[in-house]
This record gives C-alpha cells, sequence and structure tokens, in this order.
C-alpha cells in the first residue's frame, strides 16, 4: 500500500483455496476486485456461527468498508472506509475527541516535524529506512509513541492504539475529523486553535491536527523495538528497489506498522483469537499489494496480450524477437501514416502508438526517435506485466475479479528465475518470443514487485503481532472507544 488498508479485503484470502482449482485467465478491462470481494465477504462472514471469529470479522470489515470505494483507483489514494470509521467516532465521541487532540497536540510540541532540517542533506525528508526509535534516534526511545499514548489512556493498550491509529493508519489524508464539544472544552482552556490544529502540505485538504508525513509520529519502532521489520528486509530493499541509494533516502512507510497494529488490535477485541487475527491482518496486506500491484500492470498486460496474438507480430522474420518486431510494426505505421483515432479500436499497434503519446505521423526523422524512446519505455513496463499474468494467479476466475498474487501456477522454478536475472544462466525462461536481454530485465522488474509485497506484509506482521501481545478482548457491545469517557 502506497496506503494501508484501502481494500486490503479478507474475503478473497479465504477464497483462495476455492480459485487456485480454477482455470487461470489472463487479465482484462473492467475488473471490479474491491466489489468483487465485498459480495464475496458478506456471504462468508454472514455465513459463519456466532463466535470471537465471526465477530472479530465483521469488526474487521466494520471498519475497512469496502462500499465506501468508488472503484479499485480509489485504493491508491484514499483508505476511506476507515477515515469514515474514526470520523463516526470522533464525532460521537466528545471523551475520544478530546483525548486525540491532547494527544496529537502533545506529539506536535515535543517531537520534530520533519527529518530534512538541512536542505543539503542527502536524505528522504519523510522517516527512513535508516531511522529506528531507539538507535539512530536515541532521543527517542524504542516504544516512544506507544507509552506516549498509554499516559493519555490511563494504560489502556486497546484505547492507545485506537488513539495511534486514528492518524497512524495513513500519512497523508487520513481523514477529517471534528467534534465542537471537545474542542470547545480545549479552546476554553487556554488552546489555540492554532495550537490544535495545522495548515495541510496538499491543497484542498481541510485543517487537520494529525502530524505532518515527515514528522517523527512515523519513525520506526515507535510501537516497540520489535515492531519493524528485518534489517536484512531492509538491505534487500535497497539492494533490489534502490540500488545504488542509502537507506536514509527511502520513506520507510512505517504507518502500515501503526495502521495493522490498530486493525488486529479492533479483531482481537472484538474476540477474535489473536493468532487468527495476525493471519487475517498479514492475508489482508497480500491482497492490497495485489490491488496495487493490478493498478499498475493490468493494461500494459492487456496490450502485451493483444499483441502476442497479432497475426503479423506472429509470422515475423525468425530472427525478429517479439519486441523488435513490435517496436519495428509500429513505427512503420506512424511512417505511413496508417493511424487514426478510430482505428486504434481496431488495430493494437495504432493503440500501442496512442498510448506512448508520440502522434500518428511519424515521417520526420524527430518525430521516430522519440516513438522509438517512448516505445521502448512503455515495453520496460509492459513486458514484464505479460510475464508475470502468464505464470502467476490473477485476473478474472470463476467470474470473480482476483487480485495479483504471488501464487505462481505456471513458469520456471523461483531459484531458476533468480539465477537468469542475475546473468548467472544464460537461458531464455520467459518464451513469448522475448531476448534474453528482455527476459532478463522482466524478471529484474519482477524481483522488485516481490519485495514490495514482502515489505508491506511484513510491516503488517510487525503491527499485528504486536497488537496481538498488548490487546485484550473487551466484553461484547464494548469497544476500546468507550474507555475515555471512564
Amino acid at each position: 500500500m502506497k496506503h494501508f488498508a484501502r481494500a486490503t479485503f479478507l474475503l478473497l484470502g479465504l477464497f483462495t483455496n476455492v480459485v487456485l482449482a480454477q482455470d487461470h485467465v489472463p487479465l482484462h478491462d473492467g475488473n471490479q476486485k474491491i466489489s468483487s470481494a465485498d459480495r464475496i465477504a458478506y456471504i462468508l462472514i454472514n455465513s459463519l456461527p456466532d463466535s470471537g471469529v465471526k465477530k472479530g470479522l465483521q469488526r474487521y470489515y466494520e471498519i475497512l468498508n469496502p462500499r465506501a470505494y468508488e472503484g479499485d483507483a480509489e485504493v491508491a489514494y484514499n483508505n476511506t472506509g476507515l477515515s469514515l470509521y474514526f470520523d463516526q467516532q470522533f464525532r460521537h465521541n466528545a471523551c475520544f475527541a478530546d483525548k486525540a487532540l491532547r494527544f496529537y497536540h502533545n506529539i506536535k510540541t515535543t517531537t520534530k516535524s520533519t527529518q530534512k532540517t538541512n536542505p543539503e542533506d542527502l536524505r528522504h525528508s519523510r522517516t527512513s529506512l535508516g531511522d529506528t526509535a531507539g538507535s539512530s534516534r536515541p532521543d527517542l526511545p524504542a516504544g516512544w509513541l506507544f507509552q506516549k499514548a498509554l499516559t493519555f489512556t490511563k494504560g489502556n493498550a486497546n484505547a492507545a492504539l485506537s488513539l495511534i491509529g486514528l492518524c497512524g493508519h495513513d500519512d497523508i489524508r487520513q481523514g477529517s475529523y471534528f467534534n465542537e464539544e471537545a474542542e470547545d472544552k480545549l479552546l476554553k482552556e487556554g488552546f489555540t486553535y492554532d495550537d490544535l490544529y495545522r495548515i495541510p502540505e496538499v491543497a484542498g485538504e481541510e485543517e487537520t491536527f494529525c502530524p505532518t508525513r515527515e514528522a517523527d509520529f512515523y519513525i520506526a519502532r515507535s510501537l516497540a523495538k520489535k515492531a519493524d521489520i528485518s534489517d536484512s528486509l531492509k538491505k534487500r530493499i535497497l539492494e533490489v528497489q534502490y540500488p545504488g541509494k542509502k537507506a536514509v533516502q527511502i520513506a520507510s512507510k512505517n504507518y502500515h506498522v501503526l495502521g495493522a497494529a490498530f486493525m488486529t488490535c479492533q479483531m482481537i477485541e472484538a474476540g477474535m483469537n489473536p493468532y487468527l487475527a495476525i493471519q487475517v491482518e498479514t492475508t489482508a496486506a497480500n491482497l492490497y499489494r495485489g490491488i496495487r500491484l493490478c493498478q499498475n500492470i493490468e493494461e500494459p498486460a492487456r496490450m502485451f496480450w493483444k499483441l502476442q496474438k497479432m497475426p503479423e507480430i506472429l509470422r515475423r522474420p525468425f530472427a525478429y524477437t517479439f519486441e523488435e518486431a513490435v517496436v519495428r510494426k509500429t513505427l512503420d505505421r506512424g511512417l505511413n501514416k496508417e493511424c487514426t483515432m478510430k482505428k486504434i479500436e481496431t488495430d493494437p499497434l495504432c493503440e500501442l502508438l496512442y498510448k506512448v503519446g508520440s502522434g500518428f505521423d511519424l515521417t520526420s526523422p524527430r518525430a521516430q526517435e522519440r516513438a522509438k524512446a517512448a516505445l521502448e519505455k512503455y515495453l520496460d513496463m509492459m513486458i514484464p506485466s505479460g510475464v508475470y499474468t502468464s505464470w502467476n494467479i490473477t485476473g478474472q476466475i470463476a467470474g470473480i475479479s482476483i487480485p495479483c498474487t504471488r501464487d505462481q501456477l505456471f513458469g520456471p522454478h523461483p531459484f531458476m528465475k533468480w539465477l537468469v536475472s542475475q546473468a548467472h544462466l544464460p537461458l531464455n525462461i520467459c518464451g513469448k518470443g522475448l531476448s534474453l536481454e528482455s527476459c532478463r530485465k522482466a524478471l529484474n522488474t519482477l524481483r522488485t514487485w516481490e519485495v514490495d509485497f514482502d515489505w508491506t506484509v511484513s510491516q503488517h506482521l510487525a503491527g499485528a503481532q504486536f497488537a496481538a501481545r498488548v490487546c485484550k478482548p473487551l466484553p461484547e457491545g464494548q469497544t476500546s472507544f468507550q474507555a475515555f469517557c471512564n
């Protein structure tokens, strides 16, 4: 997730055992993974017998609220369901609102709001993979944020994670929260409006009391020393996704840990076994990452399969690879001025020319150069997208739109993929008429996607495991938000 839980729907995780037995179908337009997830979740959860499992899943589903999302694309920008849930709690619970305003005022006045205090520093302005409470930041002991929250909840761990989750479920667009009663009370005590709120960074958004995305609030190990991904994974993230970069130059995305801790705690307090709550949360993280990946690769993958089926690409000269034939034939379309807006509906090569934005007339050498560069850049995403969808479970299965998954039904063994990608084995394992060079580039791109899965899931696991250690079940009908009035 760029952002936490924007459609991390456990239902598809529960459904996976069913769909694994179905035939794989490549991706195509119109996938609505959120609506598919919503339909299945409603059936699965409500068919369960009354138990802690059912109550925990109902709480999770209530908070996530997939129906609040207008479509899959919204997953990338907003935790809509979670924001609405917190808005309801904040609006109708003045005790919770009061404590939240005091807590975040304390965060604002006692910790840093940005990490890059010197513009010349070669580091990220947000908390990075190289920033950890209790280590690189000895002024912030490991667990400092959780301990601070406990002082505002009289030691109630569940309530403390609710306080943290309010702004910690994301590092931007957390939601717009307002409670007139709580605000008036603090203003009468001497707080000013500027004490409580800050001007948001993004134009058009309302004022908020949540920390900036660059604040210490999002530093790793703020819940506990163990509530973080491993150093070995951080090293692999740098090696695979950011070669040549330093840890302090890469944002840590620790909001995944904070958000996962809140969601897991909510399931536990509703009655779910902590171990099962961890499983649900990590399954959800996998699904979230799958939805995000699908958003990026669906269209390139669709073009890959359309071009693979074109007769003139299939009948290319033996000496030409797939990618060479695509580039040559597409440029020919432009040189001969064969494409029009109407023709892009029936000719994949004209559609490709349109997609890369080069124009249909390539009669000038400069236009040809620009088009060739744009095509090669698009193929760098299109080819790995096509390879991924030919090997992994994704797309339409049994009438259900499935997010991109790490589950591989076809293709080579992961170790074989690694050998080829690292040039240790001069073997083209991709097929589809690709050159060995293109195959290697595609495999290396796939490695970055795999690391994305590991990064997101490991952060959710860290947050979930922390919640499992500190959160307690509550009597039926009670929630941690009620504790703020005690």
